[in-house]
């Protein structure tokens, strides 16, 4: 039977409908895996020894030795070359674009799924975040930031080389100013934190991190990680925190290709404004989104999303695969 669920955080609204999973699919997508030609590797962008290719890089991690803007890097960061928002301002203007949009090289070598890269990649990346987060932190002008990941074509890739995103910018978007205020509501009745009842029947629990499948997931196998010391703002986290994050991660992907098969997905690291203070009962997350179909008229139109597992079902087969890799 279909039910409908809202989501206790964010307010937007999920139809189970367990049925859709039935129905046949005649269209696939045109991009996988298969369809990437040796002309396209060929002529990856952001490849080691390509460094030309791209803007210069920002930071990076690097071989002893290396020189920057040539090989013998981890990962490299650089200003997007097709970027949403930029530099150049126009104070005062209700239409101001300045802000900052950045790419995250994840990996030297073509590789589209973040998944099979290791550990010590997802080590970098995490890391690389942080400090790219405490550089804009640093710029009164810029106020939100946001980290994300499109992978393959429903995902909204353009390019197939495993990277992510960073942008930042002096506007908020409004959905999150909702989130902090229901968190910081929450808060002020209840006396305890929004994301302890969110994290209240997780699928697994480490050291650092509750792994959650929400209740109103919007996307099939949709997944949030929660930090345990419910910090604020991702840029204050540990080094301890991040490298945990880092193992569970990719731990938890490798779990959904296992059952879901290669697919595309988002991730997006949701971390509040950097004026948000430590008190509002706000903590950061990261959201990750399988993509296993195109969003179609309805959610569009309605803003409420069909979703046909329930996450109760979803996380049970997280569980007993990620036990798996225990045993």
């Amino acid at each position: 039977m279909s039910e409908i669920r809202t989501d206790p955080l964010t307010g937007l609204t999920t139809i189970f409908a367990p049925e859709r999973a039935k129905r046949p699919i005649a269209i696939k997508s045109s991009q996988g895996d298969e369809d990437q030609s040796a002309e396209q590797i060929a002529s990856d962008p952001f490849a080691e020894g390509k460094e030309d290719e791209t803007e210069p890089e920002l930071f990076a991690v690097r071989a002893p030795g290396s020189k920057p803007n040539g090989p013998g890097w981890s990962l490299r960061v650089v200003d997007n070359k097709y970027p949403a928002l930029t530099p150049v301002s126009t104070p005062g203007s209700e239409h101001d674009s300045f802000g900052v949009h950045e790419v995250i090289v994840e990996c030297p070598h073509y590789e589209t799924h973040i998944s099979r890269l290791g550990l010590a990649s997802f080590r970098n990346m995490f890391h690389a975040y942080r400090a790219r987060l405490r550089v804009h932190r640093q710029n009164p002008r810029l106020q939100y930031a946001i980290i994300f990941k499109n992978q393959g074509v429903l995902g909204g890739a353009s390019l197939g080389h495993a990277h992510s995103q960073l942008m930042v910018s002096h506007v908020i978007p409004e959905a999150l100013h909702r989130e902090i205020e229901t968190a910081q509501q929450y808060q002020a009745e209840q006396g305890t934190s929004l994301f302890e009842q969110l994290a209240s029947d997780p699928v697994l629990v480490t050291e650092h991190f509750d792994l959650i499948c929400p209740y109103a997931s919007r996307f099939a196998f949709e997944t949030w990680l929660i930090p345990r010391s419910r910090g604020t703002h991702y840029d204050h986290s540990r080094d301890e925190e991040l490298d945990d994050l880092a193992a569970i991660t990719r731990r938890l992907l490798k779990a959904l290709e296992t059952i879901l098969g290669s697919h595309d997905l988002n991730f997006v690291i949701q971390t509040p404004p950097f004026p948000t203070g430590d008190d509002v009962g706000y903590t950061w997350t990261l959201r990750i989104y399988p993509r296993l179909a195109h969003l179609a008229g309805f959610e569009l139109a309605s803003q409420m999303y069909v979703n046909p597992v329930f996450p109760e079902q979803a996380r049970e087969l997280l569980q007993r695969e990620l036990a798996k890799e225990q045993s």
